[in-house]
């Protein structure tokens, strides 16, 4: 298997164990992922592959047996979702390039210790019972996270991002993309599927 051939394999099994808005990380929440973590998370699961070619196991004999795309995108998962290390210095750096990004986008921002973004006119609706609500973003020991910022909020979502000012701009990026309905809306219930008799 050549690097290029691993690589694209590693891409193609990257995106199926995140499509449908993130994959399930080992912890149970729905995970967001920005680009350079899915590039990271290929790279890592290429060098995978590669190494069990070595040994004659291709990725269609690793998918035999686990799921290394899903095992590879959890791993990342926890380590940018939690035992986040950060000084104050670094939290507000990441914090203040955030904001400066979110605005640079157009986009109305409500700094603080969570940074509220409200919805552009028009864009997708997040509120309970479909009204308009902000979405908020913080940055903890945990990592970036996202929700509904009203009282009545079900639990963050988690963003893999890296907890530094450029993860910060890919932060406002995705936020963004979701506000714009570009990205699929991360809070939405997930469709019931109908039993085929």
């Amino acid at each position: 298997m050549s690097d290029t051939s691993a690589l694209d394999a590693a891409k193609i099994g990257i995106r199926m164990a995140t499509r449908d808005l993130g994959a399930h990380a080992q912890y149970g929440s729905r995970v967001l992922y920005v680009p350079s973590v899915l590039a990271e998370a290929a790279d890592l699961l290429a060098t995978m592959y590669e190494a069990g070619q070595d040994h004659g196991i291709g990725p269609e004999d690793w998918a035999a047996v686990t799921s290394l795309p899903t095992g590879v995108v959890d791993a990342l998962a926890a380590r940018y979702c939690s035992r986040v290390k950060l000084t104050s210095v670094e939290l507000h750096a990441a914090r203040d390039a955030l904001v400066e990004e979110l605005s640079a986008k157009g986009l109305t921002v409500r700094p603080g210790l969570r940074v509220a973004v409200d919805p552009p006119a028009g864009g997708p609706r997040f509120g309970y019972q479909g009204r308009e609500a902000a979405l908020s973003l913080t940055l903890t020991s945990e990592g970036w996270d996202i929700r509904i910022d009203e009282p009545a909020s079900d639990r963050p979502r988690p963003i893999a991002a890296p907890a530094t000012e450029e993860g910060a701009r890919e932060v406002a990026e995705l936020v963004r993309k979701i506000l714009s309905g570009e990205a699929p809306n991360p809070f939405a219930s997930p469709a019931v599927k109908e039993s085929s008799t």
